[in-house]
Order: C-alpha cells, then structure tokens, then sequence
C-alpha cells in the first residue's frame, strides 16, 4: 500500500471521529487510529481516479475492526465536506 499523506490521515481521523460521535459506525474506540492507518492507506493505494467516497466506504466496510457501517455514501460526502471546509 501507498503511504497516506497527512492531509488524507487528517480528514479520515476526523470523519471516523465524527462517525463514531453521531453512532453511525460501530467500532472500539481503542482502535480508532488503526482504523484511520488502514483506511487512510486504501485511500492512498487507489489513487487520484478513484472515488474518495466509495473508497472510504469499502476501506470501513472491509476493515476488521469494524463491526457495523450505519452511514450512506452520501452521510460520508457530507463529512468530507464538512472537514474540508475546516
């Protein structure tokens, strides 16, 4: 896997903080920064074409320290947005 850049490990930090706070993920808090890592290198190994929102969402989905995904694509675009607007 590609290393992740510091700006994608930070919006991924803060949307599975987020996700985490509005109960739209289920996941032990404990392992928070291993979920950030892992999804942050899916998103640095697919690469400029792929699509942000579809990657994260399979990056959660698959990761194993994830035990349930409540978001939609669309409450993730939404918190993307909302770190980018940051």
């Amino acid at each position: 896997m590609s290393a992740p850049s510091p700006l994608l490990v930070h919006t991924v930090d803060r949307v599975l903080f987020s996700l985490r706070q509005s109960g739209q993920i289920e996941m032990d808090g404990g392992h928070h920064d291993e979920v950030v890592r892992y999804c942050a290198s899916c998103l640095a190994s697919a690469g400029m074409g792929a699509q942000l929102v579809d990657t994260l969402s399979k990056a959660l989905v698959a990761c194993e320290l994830v035990e349930e995904l409540y978001a939609t694509d669309d409450d993730l675009k939404t918190l993307i947005t909302e770190v980018m607007e940051i």
